[in-house]
């Protein structure tokens, strides 16, 4: 997945992840892990835990 993942974007581009709270939720927390692993890192939060928007970018840029 780590590679699927940084080939979408370009060396500075950025991901954007909204969040609402239902029955599949993924926590901050769990998405800042699960970003570490695919080479990426939390950029900003915006928003309470239960509902929110996550920038991601690479770790390297």
């Amino acid at each position: 997945m780590k590679s699927t993942l940084r080939r979408a974007l370009k060396p500075f581009g950025r991901l954007v992840v909204g969040e609402f709270f239902d029955r599949h939720q993924i926590r901050p927390s769990s998405l800042i892990s699960l970003a570490e692993g695919a080479g990426l890192r939390i950029a900003r939060l915006y928003g309470p835990p239960f509902a929110y928007y996550a920038v991601l970018r690479p770790i390297d840029a």
